[in-house]
């Protein structure tokens, strides 16, 4: 049964039973109520599997096994897309579903189960569901820059989350420190035109635009230069370059109406 999601035994045995149950149900009307009664029954324990482990992510681990990496990082992998649905509460359901799996299969310390825990704590910190999250995210960067190394991405994309969320907490004067540290490594490492940096550079200037409002035409200028890198690296139809652009525009006429 290994093969078979822990999910997904629940569908399948209520399929069974209601196969097994019709066949001493009498012919009649009440078989027609058993079978709509079962697959009714069905149908409910179908979706509730499917809100764990999408049903190709099962049909691969029937194939492969649930222990399998590929099919752990395709669960996790299915979280992070409902995440970019807009569904932070299945992603959130899955991720607590596929940790203790990473966890135990690959180990507390696997570069796999560090970037699925990161994504858990983001979704978490954000929904306030993490307490403490400022002292929670710095002890994961703790465990994971030994692991991955302070250039790596998921290394990086920690740190900023710790920025974004000291900016978040009205801890002005960390959050740029913190943003300018990612930048600084995330150049060196990855590159000026990285979308980790290039995230980073917006999400500072944004904070100190909001100090100082649209008279700061640095920042106008900064967000326009981080505009074209965006539009060059990614593409102009990129939600990321898109959503910046049209905040430009935001700041652009803030300033043209204040006389700046």
């Amino acid at each position: 049964m290994q093969r078979v999601s822990k999910a997904w035994r629940w569908p399948v045995g209520g399929l069974v039973v209601a196969g097994v149950g019709a066949l001493f149900v009498p012919i009649g009307g009440l078989i027609w109520l058993h079978l709509l009664i079962s697959l009714g029954a069905v149908v409910v324990l179908v979706r509730m599997a499917n809100r764990e482990v999408p049903f190709p992510v099962a049909l691969a681990q029937l194939r492969l096994s649930g222990d399998d990496p590929a099919v752990l990082r395709a669960r996790a992998l299915s979280a992070a897309m409902s995440l970019q649905s807009g569904r932070p509460d299945i992603a959130l359901y899955r991720l607590n579903s596929v940790l203790p799996d990473l966890t135990r299969v690959l180990g507390a310390a696997h570069p796999d189960t560090l970037s699925t825990r990161l994504l858990s704590f983001q979704i978490r910190g954000e929904t306030g569901n993490l307490p403490d999250r400022l002292t929670a995210i710095r002890e994961l960067i703790g465990e994971i820059t030994p692991v991955l190394g302070p250039g790596h991405p998921d290394t990086l994309a920690a740190r900023q989350c710790l920025a974004e969320w000291l900016g978040q907490d009205g801890r002005t004067e960390e959050a740029e420190a913190a943003y300018e540290d990612v930048i600084a490594d995330g150049t060196e490492h990855l590159g000026a035109d990285h979308n980790l940096v290039l995230i980073a550079r917006s999400s500072l200037t944004i904070l100190r635009y909001d100090r100082t409002g649209p008279d700061n035409g640095a920042a106008v200028d900064d967000i326009a230069a981080i505009v074209a890198a965006m539009e060059r690296t990614l593409g102009a139809a990129h939600p990321t370059a898109a959503g910046t652009r049209r905040l430009l525009t935001q700041w652009q006429n803030a300033q043209a109406g204040s006389g700046a």
